[in-house]
């Protein structure tokens, strides 16, 4: 359960990175690009993995990463799509 869990972690932010570097950029959008002044989005995550502990069968589950941009231009998220 914990693999699955870092796995489909992983492949989360795989997709965060990948769709923006996917999508042709149109002018005047900074998706990963460098903005006109050389600023660039940087995308932080506190924690990548988080541990239930021991729960009992059909326990609902919940817990949200939390997210941050540190950089000096907008980070876009075009999409996310859950595994």
């Amino acid at each position: 359960m914990k693999l699955f869990r870092t796995v489909s972690l992983l492949a989360l932010m795989l997709i965060l990175t990948g769709a923006s570097w996917a999508r042709p950029q149109q002018p005047g959008q900074s998706g990963g690009q460098p903005a006109e002044n050389g600023a660039q989005p940087q995308l932080v995550i506190e924690s990548t993995t988080h541990d239930f502990g021991e729960l009992k069968s059909g326990t609902p589950l919940r817990y949200a990463f939390k997210i941050k941009n540190t950089g000096k231009a907008d980070l876009l998220i075009r999409s996310v799509t859950p595994s």
